[in-house]
């Protein structure tokens, strides 16, 4: 009897469980406030006393400073700054973040030499007299610091941006550890992004900007994309342009979206309403239209276009189609949740509503999933990640759902299919996200050999790529 009891309770707990994890799934991540205060801190080193000059940094701030001004950001810009001006810089700009208050969305944007050491960033000041490894430390910035400095401000989000590693112009006992950036373990509340990997450089340019910047400059000003967004557009051109010679990484654990150009709102219901009495010239719609929204600009619109119609005795509408199985129609052939929406509101009691109100529930709930946690897990995620294997030709063995040598072989060769991060040694909803994304055309078949292996030992196994 005490073990029934106990069963019972628990298959309850886990209801409950599950309906709060279904609660979680179902809530779409808050977007940051567009009259959120936007500050930005660029820096431009170019002018190093012992290291050279660099071509760029000075004109790339200068680009991004402009692009940041244009989307809303109030934007501080220094340029050659030695390391005492270095860290006094960043110490201000966070007490100013902290100053502004706690929905304050900051962004820093460095370009100049940088440094990878013992697995550690670094970003390089221009008085900077690096001739062996244990000059970089004291002599330069911890880009660590710089996140930790932004995430203590206690604001909103904070974005980091690191274009650094132009060239590599140490000594050779530093050189040959010393270039690119090692991607970062998350702090909480910055999203950082890097212009390139560990073991690579980062190319200056050659048109007056360095590829990420330019790549950044454009990506950063289209509407409605969100900032992770932005970035893998980022990678993508910057990939192109390098010849897959710069791979650019970012590192987050941002829990809001944020857009440098919100998306535009919704069309209103009078304006899809009027829209679909355009596409399919029925005059019940117009009618419609004009009795729900009387005082709407697109009723003044809808009154003269049905007067037009009835004059030339014109009606567009199918025989025995109804108004609400138009405007279904129309959402049928849009795909987005308002114009299911529409349907619903207009025509709650008709047959049409029930369904436009799933449609709209599936179209909100993969916008979610996409961006939520793992939705499949175990063997099934292994032969889910086989079967996209299979369709890019990537995959030698058998769609059995054990995660075996020839899957992760498979799966590494598949990563180069894909501008997205993933990794290949271990199976993730990333993993499988990504692999929908790539085309069938793009299949392993395809793939280049590559000349220089690097391994990495997997459960006993050399996997080289």
């Amino acid at each position: 009897m005490r073990r029934g009891r106990l069963a019972v309770l628990l298959a309850a707990a886990l209801m409950v469980l599950a309906a709060g994890s279904a609660r979680a799934a179902s809530e779409p991540r808050k977007p940051v406030a567009d009259t959120a205060p936007r500050l930005a801190l660029v820096i431009g080193n170019a002018h190093y006393a012992k290291l050279g000059t660099l071509a760029n940094p000075g004109r790339d701030a200068q680009l991004i400073a402009d692009r940041l001004r244009q989307t809303g950001f109030e934007v501080t810009a220094v340029a050659d700054r030695d390391l005492k001006s270095l860290s006094q810089d960043v110490e201000e700009f966070a007490q100013k973040v902290k100053a502004r208050g706690p929905s304050t969305v900051a962004l820093l944007y460095y370009a100049g030499h940088g440094v990878e050491n013992d697995g550690v960033n670094y970003l390089v000041p221009v008085n900077a007299d690096i001739k062996r490894r244990a000059d970089i430390v004291p002599q330069s910035l911890s880009v660590k610091r710089v996140a930790d400095r932004l995430s203590g401000a206690g604001n909103a989000l904070n974005i980091l941006i690191v274009d650094a590693c132009r060239d590599n112009p140490f000594p050779p006992g530093v050189a040959a550890s010393a270039t690119g950036m090692v991607p970062m373990g998350a702090v909480y509340g910055v999203f950082i992004a890097s212009a390139t990997g560990s073991g690579k450089a980062a190319f200056d340019g050659e048109d007056g900007h360095s590829p990420y910047t330019r790549a950044l400059a454009e990506a950063m000003i289209v509407p409605g994309e969100r900032l992770e967004d932005v970035f893998k557009s980022v990678r993508r051109q910057v990939r192109l342009a390098t010849g897959e010679q710069q791979i650019p990484w970012e590192s987050t654990s941002l829990e809001l979206d944020f857009f440098f150009v919100p998306p535009p709102p919704p069309p209103s219901q009078a304006a899809q309403l009027l829209a679909a009495a355009k596409e399919t010239g029925n005059a019940a719609l117009y009618d419609l239209l004009i009795d729900r929204f009387p005082a709407s600009p697109e009723a003044n619109e809808a009154r003269t276009a049905v007067a037009e119609l009835r004059k030339g005795a014109v009606n567009g509408a199918p025989a025995g189609a109804s108004a609400a199985a138009l405007v279904l129609d129309r959402a049928r052939q849009t795909r987005t949740p308002e114009a299911y929406d529409l349907v619903a509101a207009l025509f709650p009691d008709a047959p049409e509503a029930e369904e436009a109100r799933l449609a709209a529930s599936r179209l909100r709930e993969i916008t979610v999933l996409d961006s939520a946690g793992p939705t499949y897990e175990g063997r099934e995620l292994v032969q889910l990640i086989q079967g996209q294997l299979a369709r890019l030709d990537c995959l030698t063995g058998e769609q059995g759902g054990v995660f075996d040598a020839a899957t992760i072989q498979g799966l590494r060769r598949a990563s180069q299919l894909s501008d997205e991060r993933f990794l290949w040694y271990r199976p993730t909803m990333a993993a499988l996200r990504a692999l929908k994304k790539v085309d069938d055309h793009d299949s392993c078949s395809r793939l280049k050999t590559v000349a220089a292996p690097r391994c990495l030992r997997v459960n006993n196994e050399d996997f080289c790529q």
